[in-house]
């Protein structure tokens, strides 16, 4: 798989997902940290909850940011990939979905990846769309083998899709405390236990600065662009034009033109 890693498509690639979330969304948002560095020469697992379309491609500009000296790579359904055979290119690996095959074949690529320095896997346990009040967090068994023996670094990421003020949504992240798995001694049920449990308490803790809806104790990854028709935003610069007053284009005025 390493050998099908290209990092100008990696490169490329990740300047594409900025610019879309950029477009479609007000903003990335962090909430008040960004996570514990990890060293070069230690592996780590990103692993977030699943609540939509968009948030594998949070992970992997995540991981870009805050593991830049690390190779990132993560399972996609071995189907889909057919149709987006470039992605391999991306570091991403083919998996049967619900399969006894696939789960091996999981473990197989992440075990062998993992076990090497430098890595970083980029994954979504739940397996499927899960709703970001759902409690408790359950994940599908193969994160939990890993923990059990892979020797890597957990870093959970809660993510919520919300609407504040403006018309297009935000994106928020909340990266929940590390683990170290060699630190702890655990069996498969209870690793699966201890995971689950620190993501749960990183989306709490994101679902409660969310719902009270102030950017105050975010940090912004990405800015989006803000407005609500190009023709309209025009027209509202002019009448603040002519009227002598500051001109935000967004719903509030938080001084982001």
């Amino acid at each position: 798989m390493i050998q099908r890693h290209s990092p100008r498509v990696t490169r490329f690639f990740n300047i594409y997902i900025r610019r879309m979330l950029a477009k479609k969304f007000d903003g990335v948002r962090i909430l008040d940290r960004t996570p514990a560095s990890v060293p070069s020469d230690r592996s780590v697992v990103y692993y977030s909850n699943h609540p939509g379309w968009y948030d594998p491609l949070v992970l992997v500009l995540m991981a870009e940011t805050y593991l830049p000296e690390h190779l990132a790579f993560g399972p996609m359904d071995a189907d889909a990939l057919k149709k987006y055979s470039f992605m391999q290119k991306i570091g991403i690996f083919g998996v049967e979905k619900d399969s006894a095959r696939g789960a091996a074949r999981f473990l197989q690529v992440s075990r062998g990846m993992l076990g090497t320095p430098g890595k970083a896997l980029l994954i979504t346990p739940q397996g499927e769309f899960t709703d970001i009040r759902s409690r408790p967090v359950k994940f599908k068994p193969g994160l939990a083998r890993l923990a059990a023996d892979c020797g890597a670094i957990m870093q959970p990421l809660a993510m919520e899709f919300v609407f504040w003020d403006e018309p297009r949504p935000e994106i928020l992240v909340n990266f929940g405390n590390q683990i170290d798995t060699r630190d702890e001694t655990l069996e498969t049920d209870a690793w699966q236990a201890r995971l689950e449990q620190a993501l749960g308490e990183a989306q709490d803790r994101l679902a409660s600065a969310a719902m009270a809806r102030d950017p105050e104790p975010f940090v912004t990854f990405i800015d989006g662009k803000r407005g609500v028709n190009p023709v309209y935003d025009r027209w509202r610069y002019l009448k603040a034009l002519v009227r002598g007053e500051k001109f935000s284009a967004g719903h509030t005025d938080t001084g982001k033109d």
